[in-house]
């Protein structure tokens, strides 16, 4: 299953540099583990063939989540529409549903509202881990278009399937 349009790769430039990321609009938001390979956030747990396989968090993952639930009472006009917490990496799709003029800037200013979101997110997960577990950076899906939206939702809702079948049932070691 490939990742919605629009994302960048890491050879790649990560944010486009046209794109105001204050505007009213969603975006998918991939972060990763540092050592990607280690399966810190949770495990995916095949729940039989006509169910949907369970995630589980461990408490790192629990931290995460805590955090990212509190997105939509911190940032004002910003609503998380859904997440999954994979055992090395988080997909969020958030919306900006409202400007805020804190964030008005000139063109060719990286500083941006999802940046802000994503760095202050990981940082009071660190804070209250007490050590940093994550890539310094992130991927991003604009989705502009409700396709492109319903796309990136239906791919957070597919991933833990995805990883079972990639990975298989072992979550601790990887095909």
């Amino acid at each position: 299953m490939s990742q919605p349009s629009n994302s960048r790769q890491f050879d790649k430039p990560h944010r486009l540099a046209t794109f105001d990321y204050s505007s009213v609009c969603s975006y998918m938001l991939t972060f990763d583990l540092k050592n990607k390979e280690q399966h810190l956030l949770s495990e995916i747990v095949y729940q039989g063939m006509y169910q949907p396989p369970l995630v589980k968090l461990k408490p790192y993952g629990e931290i995460t989540e805590k955090y990212i639930k509190r997105i939509a009472t911190v940032y004002k006009g910003v609503e998380v529409d859904n997440y999954v917490i994979m055992p090395n990496h988080v997909h969020l799709l958030l919306s900006i549903v409202e400007r805020d003029p804190a964030y008005e800037q000139p063109k060719g200013n990286n500083l941006s509202r999802i940046a802000t979101i994503m760095r202050s997110t990981k940082n009071m997960i660190t804070r209250e881990i007490g050590r940093s577990i994550w890539q310094k950076d992130f991927y991003d899906t604009i989705a502009d278009t409700e396709e492109i939206f319903m796309r990136c939702d239906k791919y957070i809702d597919d991933n833990p399937a995805a990883w079972l079948e990639k990975h298989g049932m072992d979550p601790e070691y990887p095909k």
